[in-house]
């Protein structure tokens, strides 16, 4: 087969190598290797020729081909064969190796000349063995792409360091890449968790960068798919929310015309989690509708902190899990499963993602690499027969313990010792037994990895030990700038670079150094002795800092003050190789005099200097939303000053620079949810600062005691503060009429303006304190909101004063003026001025940039204010759209209000009862996510709609065996004193006992919700508890002939006949309803006969059947009460039957057959008018 002119195809053949040399030449280079390395070759010289010699110089077969025939013939007593056949199973693995594998097994090298030796020996860089593990990762794509599942897939690899996890990933990657996949990787790194925010973000960057390659390139579907993307993203996400999401990801600058990059502020540092979480859940969903799947790699996962893990692995993967076009996405995750023990948090979040139904697990644990799998990676970098190397790969293997990265370096240092040679004779890799044997390994790769580096050249090595006090990476441009500092050598970086890269130590690409290995640059850097580490992090530090601005050399805080822009290595934004350019240049200078640390440096001013140089790096990160990453820079700073001290010395401004980081770190705490360290750094912050210079920590704090439930603790801090601000409020419980008193002072300041003179005086921008001080306001609105609290309109109507007597304006003064309408409604009835400070807050929210304060202004007006006005449908969907509203700025938090309110409203408005079940599902989910507060309301009306729909379900498991009940509940409330649960949880009963005909019950828990104080703030259910307390009063009034109950149910046609001017829509049908009950209670049979029809007919056209359902119902109850009317009656109670399992309410339907004996079956009786109805 393998005759002459049959050679394997030259591309079998290395291109680096120039191997020529005539066959007589052979004998007299035999020991040119020898004398390369300087020992003795295991073969001597033979004194004859043998079968192997005048098979390779006839030029007839292959090196390989030469070598199987003398193994297979020249054997016996005399046999020189070099490696001769054991058994003819041998010989059929060679046969099969030379078949399957031909560019590893027919690989020639060409004849030698000029005594050169091939040089491109290195292991490592190919993938070998393991093929059970790579089958089982390669069936995931093979799977997604014909299964097409609904859900999300992630596979989590772990194993101990060095066991070729991220070799085998990055392995399949490459292969999914040429399938048209969209892969990405990136590397948390060891020791600086504070980073690992940035490392998702770059990761995710880097799919921003290829989508610009693509857009910029010369295929036709790259071209198209990045076009699809953008428009995807267009169509999620609003301008703003572009412009948010650059942020994160600077590069979509470049990729979507017209965005910039928005700063983050400080007093929303608690929102950029969830804001991060929407805004790559609507990134990724937007890659995934163009149809080309994604993999993302996160290597070390065991080095990310908490917060990034519940970035990734619970809130990302778990909404990209519930969106319908998951099934193109894969998360890769790599871990070192010796790190991760039941108290690491990566431990917890692997529990809970097991049991996740939204998503397919897949493990895979990489053990010690088998003798069979090293033997076939020793066979194929040498181009040898497994047989060959048989032991060779086994004493590798012995001495490693199946280590993989053990068992490379072991090798590869075997290869720079000439251990392992290519021998020219043979022409074929060979190795000097009696040296390996002496070879000292060590206990472990990290020993190993020391000893054998140690003996590289000291230029060489301490350019290693540089390069390693950067971390795993650094760029090649920050070397660049260090070639003119006193830590560089004579000789430069590049040539000891470019050695450490032969010799497999470091990568060079894209600009990026990077070690083969995180553990060769631990062991490189642990390897420094601790006072000349501290000495290289300075001399680094300083030079890099000092470069990026020479102002930074200054001893004072006037470097606070420099412009970030100012110091950065370059213009570029963040590279897509690399997560490290987007730092600034003082940043990487930050990092080497924090490691050299505060004890290292003893001068004071040196030590303001560099507490400065961490506010300036806390202060950029936090712009970005960085928060977690800030947090590190501000506590450093902190460290340098000495922690607890607090500098007044005016020459370096020590005050200021104080206030900064700690307000900077309280700040940082409170948005990462660290609320015991928040507090810390807020009080030691008033301990030594007035309340006027205090505020933003006030805010911290504040934001912090709400996200722990602590509203009262807010309330009696909050009136305790602005007292300090000229605005006076009594301490004392207020009572009615100082209430009332205050409420008239803001009216009558208010009668000054008129709508567009308040409308002019929103800034957008404006006097920080100013600003400040009404974002106090909304923290202890929000906080006295949820007590109940009598404060609320003490501070309303104060800040509506405070407000307009300085004529400033603010997303927060929105708030207080939307407040202001609501408690004209609710104390005066004033419904006019209530709509009048709505539509002003309308206006001037049409100014403002979307943030918290303007969800909440925004529900306040829609859910509260505009519902008396505006058919509750539109309400619905205002609601709906404030949610939408809020999730794409992040406040998650305060989305859940509009939500909860834009559900029930929705269930008041006559929605069908099983699709709401089941979007209620869906939010409950959310809230318990967002806000466990809004979700403790939503699953009580879960539970009605359950029961009303006959549903025997449990809606309360969601809080995982917390509450168990509404008892529980209740329980739960009193204990926090929540009023308005208590309120709703006892409105909600009555409403479901009237719904059951159960009157008697439904007072009882009437009378229990009107003992709340809550229960006197207008609402929806305010509404509904009067249409249905007056329904119940004249049902109950034609039973007992109470003067009382029948005063109840005037009292209610009262409230409606003044609420129907307001809105017809929503009031008529229940206020016609209500009359004819009257008439039915005086008797007037002919006239209530009427209402009740014109009830029907108004339900109907407004699209509400359980209220026609009702109507029906009412209008039978009463007629079968009435002499010579049963027929009528049945045919009305049928009807309503109807009505209700058009509504969904099975259940209901169910009790009123069994209340008045209606057939069982599914026949219904319709009249005309019945049957036009449901067309809407």
């Amino acid at each position: 087969v393998f005759s002459k002119g049959s050679y394997p195809p030259s591309q079998y053949y290395p291109s680096n190598l120039n191997l020529q040399l005539t066959d007589d030449d052979i004998d007299t280079k035999i020991g040119l290797s020898d004398r390369f390395a300087g020992r003795k070759s295991k073969s001597s010289r033979p004194a004859e020729k043998t079968i192997f010699y005048y098979l390779l110089n006839s030029n007839s077969y292959p090196v390989s081909i030469c070598r199987f025939l003398s193994d297979m013939i020249d054997i016996g007593p005399k046999g020189k064969a070099s490696d001769p056949f054991k058994s003819f199973d041998e010989i059929t693995d060679d046969l099969k190796h030379m078949k399957d594998q031909p560019h590893l097994f027919l690989y020639d090298f060409p004849r030698i000349s000029g005594g050169s030796v091939p040089s491109s020996l290195l292991f490592g860089r190919q993938y070998h063995g393991r093929t059970k593990e790579l089958t089982q990762f390669l069936d995931i794509p093979t799977r997604l792409e014909r299964q097409h599942s609904v859900r999300a897939e992630a596979v989590f690899v772990s194993g101990r360091a060095g066991s070729g996890k991220s070799h085998l990933v990055n392995t399949c990657g490459d292969f999914l890449s040429t399938q048209g996949w969209i892969v990405v990787s990136e590397k948390f790194e060891r020791d600086v968790e504070h980073k690992s925010q940035s490392v998702v973000c770059s990761l995710f960057n880097k799919i921003v960068a290829m989508l610009i390659r693509m857009k910029l390139g010369r295929n036709q579907q790259d071209i198209e798919y990045s076009d699809g993307v953008v428009r995807a993203l267009e169509s999620s996400l609003d301008h703003n929310s572009l412009c948010s999401l650059a942020e994160y990801l600077p590069d979509i600058q470049d990729l979507i015309e017209g965005v910039i990059i928005k700063r983050s502020s400080f007093v929303e540092a608690n929102l950029s989690h969830w804001k991060l979480v929407f805004l790559l859940t609507e990134f990724t969903t937007a890659l995934l509708r163009s149809n080309r799947p994604i993999m993302l790699i996160m290597d070390d996962l065991q080095w990310a902190d908490s917060l990034t893990l519940n970035l990734v692995l619970r809130d990302l993967l778990g909404a990209l899990g519930e969106r319908i076009n998951s099934h193109n996405f894969l998360l890769a995750g790599l871990y070192r499963d010796d790190w991760v023990l039941s108290e690491h948090p990566l431990y917890s979040q692997l529990e809970r993602i097991r049991e996740s139904r939204n998503v397919n697990v897949t493990e895979i644990l990489l053990s010690t690499f088998s003798k069979t799998d090293l033997s076939e990676m020793v066979a194929a970098e040498l181009r040898l027969p497994t047989r060959v190397v048989s032991d060779l790969s086994d004493f590798v293997h012995k001495k490693t313990s199946g280590n993989i990265l053990f068992a490379v370096e072991l090798l590869n240092s075997m290869v720079r010792d000439s251990i392992i040679y290519f021998n020219l004779k043979s022409r074929r890799y060979d190795w000097h037994w009696d040296i390996a044997l002496s070879v000292k390994t060590g206990e472990n790769v990290a020993g190993f990895i020391v000893t054998t580096l140690s003996s590289l050249p000291q230029e060489t090595l301490q350019v290693l030990r540089i390069l390693s006090c950067f971390g795993f990476h650094v760029e090649l441009s920050v070397l660049d700038l260090l070639e003119s500092s006193s830590v560089a050598s004579n000789c430069g970086f590049r040539a000891p670079l470019l050695h450490l890269v032969d010799i497999g130590v470091i990568e060079m690409a894209g600009g990026l150094i990077t070690f083969s290995h995180d553990l060769i640059q631990k062991c490189i850097y642990d390897g420094i002795e601790l006072a000349a580490r501290h000495n290289l992090h300075y001399d680094i530090g300083t030079f890099l800092g000092f470069k990026a601005s020479p102002a930074l050399a200054a001893p004072h805080v006037e470097a606070v003050q420099i412009d970030m822009s100012q110091v950065y290595i370059s213009d570029s934004k963040q590279s897509a190789e690399s997560n490290v350019s987007t730092k600034s240049l003082l940043s990487i200078a930050v990092d080497h005099i924090n490691h050299a640390g505060p004890e290292f440096i003893t001068q004071q001013q040196q030590r303001v200097t560099f507490a400065a140089w961490n506010f300036l790096v806390g202060k950029e990160l936090s712009s970005r939303s960085r928060f977690g990453c800030a947090l590190h820079y501000y506590e450093e700073g902190i460290r340098f000053l000495g922690i607890g001290k607090w500098i007044n010395d005016i020459i370096t401004d020590g005050r200021q620079l104080c206030l900064g980081l700690y307000e900077g770190a309280a700040a940082a705490c409170c948005a990462i949810g660290k609320d015991a360290m928040t507090a810390y750094y807020a009080n030691f912050i008033f301990q030594n600062v007035s309340p006027e210079n205090s505020l933003p920590a006030w805010i911290s704090l504040f934001s912090s005691l709400e996200s722990s439930g602590k509203h009262m603790e807010i309330v009696e801090k909050g009136i305790k503060l602005i007292c300090h601000f000229n605005i006076n409020i009594s301490r004392d419980p207020p009572n009615p009429a100082a209430i009332m008193e205050s409420m008239a002072a803001a009216v009558a300041s208010a009668s000054h303006f008129k709508i567009d003179q308040i409308v002019e005086m929103y800034q957008n921008r404006s006097e920080r304190k100013m600003q400040n001080i009404f974002k106090i306001y909304n923290a202890i609105s929000v906080a006295a909101y949820s007590l109940s609290s009598p404060y609320l309109p003490l501070l309303t109507f104060d800040f509506v004063r405070y407000s307009l007597k300085n004529k400033f304006c603010t997303t927060e003064t929105a708030v207080a003026f939307a407040s202001f309408g609501l408690f004209n409604i609710y104390l005066i009835q004033d419904y006019a001025a209530g709509k009048y400070w709505a539509n002003i807050v309308l206006d001037m929210l049409k100014k403002a940039r979307a943030r918290s304060a303007y969800v909440r202004a925004k529900w306040i007006v829609h859910g509260h204010i505009m519902i008396w006005f505006i058919p509750l449908k539109t309400t619905v969907k205002n609601l709906f759209r404030t949610y939408q509203l809020g999730m794409k700025i992040g406040d998650f938090n305060n989305s859940m209000y509009p939500l909860v309110l834009s559900s029930s409203y929705a269930l008041f408005e006559g929605e069908n009862l099983a699709l709401l079940s089941q979007s209620f599902n869906g939010n409950l989910k959310m809230m318990m996510k967002y806000n466990i507060a809004c979700a403790k309301f939503a699953v009580i009306d879960k539970d009605m709609i359950d029961t009303l729909r006959g549903e025997d379900t449990n809606p309360f498991s969601i809080f995982e065996g917390l509450y168990a009940n509404d008892e529980d509940l209740i329980n739960h409330a009193q204990e926090e004193n929540n009023m308005n649960l208590l309120e709703y949880i006892y409105l909600r009963r009555f409403i479901l006992s009237f719904w059951k005909g159960d009157y008697e019950n439904a007072e009882t828990c009437a009378k229990v919700a009107l003992s709340f104080p809550s229960a006197k703030w207008p609402k929806l259910l305010s509404m509904y508890f009067s249409f249905f307390r007056g329904l119940i009063a004249f049902q109950r009034y034609r039973e007992t002939q109470s003067e009382e109950q029948l005063r109840n149910g005037i009292e209610s046609i009262c409230k409606f006949e003044v609420w129907v001017n307001l809105s017809p829509a929503n009031f008529e049908n229940k206020l016609t309803l209500l009359n004819a009950e009257q008439q039915a209670s005086l008797p007037n049979i002919k006239q209530a006969k009427v209402l009740y029809k014109a009830s029907i007919e108004s339900a109907r056209d407004n699209g509400r059947v359980h209220e026609q359902g009702l109507a029906y119902e009412m209008m039978g109850k009463f007629l079968l009460s009435v002499s010579n009317e049963s027929t009528q009656a049945m045919e009305c109670l049928e009807k309503a039957r109807t009505c209700y399992n058009q509504w969904g309410a099975l259940g209901k339907a169910e009790i009123l057959c069994r209340q008045y004996g209606l057939a069982a079956d599914d026949s219904k009786l319709r009249d005309d008018s019945l049957k036009r109805d449901r067309s809407s």
